[in-house]
């Protein structure tokens, strides 16, 4: 299975358990070097694999998941069976947008593979972590996810479409969830660790 993007690890990862009695293996993938992608696995207790696409050549423009204006990668979650057939594809709406996880829970169980062992975490030989600037520091998780789960209420009251208003209401449900995934590995890893 692939899946991008950090907010979709750390929700993911509350999952792992599933993931893993479903015989499923999470490789994550992002425009950010090896680097980069190991410090985010250290900074919030990760164990999954990356794949670096720093231009989107090797997974993103095949899959048709990257956002060209921004040049990353929009949030695409696909599952392939062993055999080599895809289970289950869901591409975001736009680079913001998240993938609903219970779906691909759902495709990866109906499988029926044996069960994998839970990953350990990720060490790639040779590379020493390294946080991108741009990376989300826990501090600020809870405050970005807050900002967007109001403002979602705020602009869903204004909206006269109904069309419109469902996309903020998803939009919101979408932030309500990491924060309660968030609470959940908050929780397992408190700020003074």
């Amino acid at each position: 299975m692939v899946a991008l993007l950090l907010r979709q690890a750390v929700r993911l990862a509350r999952s792992l358990s599933r993931l893993s009695a479903a015989g499923t293996e999470v490789v994550f993938a992002s425009v950010d070097p090896p680097e980069a992608q190991l410090a985010m696995n250290r900074t919030w207790f990760l164990p999954f694999r990356w794949v670096s696409d720093p231009d989107g050549e090797r997974l993103a423009k095949p899959l048709g998941a990257w956002d060209t204006d921004a040049s990353i990668f929009r949030s695409i979650v696909l599952a392939v069976a062993p055999d080599g057939r895809e289970v289950f594809r869901e591409l975001s709406r736009d680079f913001t947008d998240r993938v609903d996880d219970e779906p691909v829970l759902s495709a990866v169980e109906a499988l029926g593979l044996p069960a994998l062992p839970t990953p350990d975490p990720w060490a790639p030989d040779g590379v020493e972590p390294q946080p991108s600037k741009r990376a989300f520091r826990p501090a600020s998780f809870i405050t970005y996810f807050r900002a967007i789960r109001f403002n979602t209420m705020a602009l869903g009251e204004r909206m006269v479409d109904e069309r419109d208003r469902e996309q903020l209401a998803t939009e919101q449900r979408m932030a309500e969830s990491f924060l309660g995934a968030f609470d959940e590995w908050r929780a397992e890893h408190p700020p003074d660790r």
